[in-house]
């Protein structure tokens, strides 16, 4: 923190400093405080109107709460944890954020966790705990977590997540909906819940399908884990910065008047971490040794990856990475790549993956918000509900076996083969995603605030298809674009140089500059044909 003082002293000492910048550097130094220490606030209600104020909670050792000039800070401070979510912290937030939603000098959200972690998820550990000694206490968190994760994706005003460091699980599902969402070298991103005998939640499927081509699904079935630029680079993230820069970035946001999530996105975007120089080589690549690197999902392996995670069943997609390892026509690089994604499917519960695989369909298939989230509560309750009406055991061994035992081989799944009956397609909906009339188990109904804006069976909802707005350019925008559907496109077919254009904001420059036409032009070489003219058609 001595960088951020030296800088904050320049701010106040400069020749001719006036009081607004006194202001801003002293805010700078609450907000480095805020982000490495765990400090008691104050209440939000009681300091309104001041430029810097804390506010108080009844367990402020867990979420801590700021206000600075218009915008909303929460701290996730269960650092222990790695911030994971407990009824309390859920309890808190839902509380803080539904106010700061209809609060009007609430202009922009920022969530943060600390050093180590965003979020590692909900505390899945205690509930297996609690389902052990009988206590109800599974379904009544993950109704909760699940309408606070439906109010963050319907704030109506700008939100920001900074996800430094572990963000998985529950952690994902408090950050994928911010329109504005930072990752650093120290971020490490996954959905984990296959090796624990569950399948993905929080919502996470509705922003998964959003990701180019099967990558959600990869992601949804295995529990990858993502590192530092890989996560900007899959979409996960939209900006890229070191964690240094974070305070300056936050103090920045938060001395907006008014802020847009495009005026918070062009600031982020001027302190864009620069890619790593050189020839793309291995050891250029992302990894958890190497988290600045280059994603490795590219090329040939992007290629595999696509149509691997695209087949339609959990046997075939373990077939096809079997079938790969003897494949002449493979490169050494995409067989190695193949290998990994198979000991992760052998490790992971077979009935998590088919559930896996067919809530990210589903949720690719709805393009609603709200239509996964029910989707999500009636598959964990499959998992964890009423031992009488549980579909599986696979949560509670898996839970057991790797966060309470801590046992270094897989759990006994039931059942333990892929080519079992039960996992077919129809079993796993049947099991997992019954509707209403067709089950006899009691699924929580989830209160949605503020209530969905169109019917659950009106099509896409109001933000599919935003998800990437303000990162790196989707495939699916570009095709938009190319194919004439885009608003700013128009009916006239586009040069290279016309696309790249497009997606250039007047204030991108520097190193996201150079990043989103490097972007737009991998992405053009890869699917679309160029006629005589230097048009553009997608393939």
């Amino acid at each position: 923190m001595a960088s951020l003082t030296r800088l904050s002293l320049r701010m106040g000492s400069s020749a001719g400093s006036s009081s607004s910048s006194r202001i801003a550097a002293n805010r700078l130094l609450t907000i480095s405080r805020h982000l490495s220490s765990s400090s008691s606030m104050a209440s939000d209600k009681a300091t309104q109107g001041s430029t810097s104020s804390k506010m108080s909670s009844p367990h402020e050792d867990l979420v801590l709460f700021e206000s600075h000039h218009n915008a909303r800070l929460y701290k996730l401070n269960r650092p222990a944890k790695l911030n994971s979510l407990n009824q309390e912290m859920i309890d808190l937030l839902t509380k803080k954020v539904r106010n700061w939603r209809e609060l009007e000098s609430c202009k922009v959200i920022i969530g943060t966790g600390d050093q180590r972690a965003f979020c590692a998820g909900g505390d899945v550990k205690q509930l297996v705990l609690d389902l052990k000694e009988g206590k109800d206490t599974a379904l009544p968190f993950f109704k909760s977590e699940f309408e606070l994760n439906w109010t963050l994706g319907r704030l109506g005003k700008p939100y920001v997540a900074i996800i430094d460091g572990v963000t998985m699980g529950g952690g994902a599902g408090l950050s994928l909906p911010a329109d504005i969402r930072i990752a650093t070298p120290k971020t490490i991103f996954a959905m984990p819940e296959t090796k624990i005998g569950y399948a993905p939640d929080v919502g996470s499927n509705y922003y998964l399908a959003q990701l180019d081509g099967a990558i959600g699904a990869w992601l949804a079935v295995t529990g990858q884990e993502l590192y530092g630029r890989a996560v900007y680079e899959l979409g996960i993230a939209t900006h890229y910065v070191t964690p240094n820069l974070l305070p300056t970035i936050i103090n920045e946001i938060t001395q907006l008047d008014s802020p847009t999530s495009a005026q918070i996105s062009s600031i982020v975007s001027s302190y864009t971490a620069s890619a790593p120089a050189g020839p793309d080589s291995g050891s250029d690549l992302s990894s958890k040794s190497n988290p600045d690197g280059l994603s490795p999902i590219k090329g040939e392996i992007r290629g595999f990856l696509d149509k691997t995670f695209s087949l339609k069943s959990i046997p075939e997609i373990h077939s096809a990475l079997t079938k790969s390892q003897s494949d002449s026509a493979l490169s050494g690089e995409v067989k190695e790549w193949a290998r990994v994604q198979l000991d992760l499917l052998n490790a992971r519960s077979p009935t998590s993956t088919a559930v896996a695989l067919t809530g990210y369909r589903k949720a690719k298939e709805a393009r609603r918000l709200d239509r996964v989230l029910l989707n999500d509560i009636t598959m964990a309750t499959a998992f964890c509900g009423p031992e009488s009406g549980r579909a599986t055991d696979d949560f509670v061994k898996g839970v057991s076996s790797v966060l309470i035992d801590r046992s270094k081989t897989a759990p006994e799944w039931i059942p333990s083969e892929l080519s079992d009956p039960r996992l077919a397609l129809s079993e796993i909906i049947k099991n997992f995603y019954p509707t209403k009339s067709s089950t006899t188990t009691t699924i929580p109904e989830l209160q949605l605030v503020p209530e969905s804006a169109s019917k659950l069976d009106s099509g896409r909802d109001s933000t599919w298809n935003k998800f990437r707005k303000y990162g790196l350019p989707s495939e699916q925008l570009i095709k938009a674009s190319v194919d004439g559907y885009s608003p700013q496109s128009g009916a006239f077919a586009l040069t290279e140089k016309e696309l790249i254009a497009q997606f250039l904001e007047d204030s991108t420059s520097g190193t996201r500059r150079d990043e989103v036409v490097q972007r737009i032009k991998s992405v053009v070489e890869k699917n679309c044909k160029v006629d005589k003219g230097g048009y553009l058609e997608w393939k």
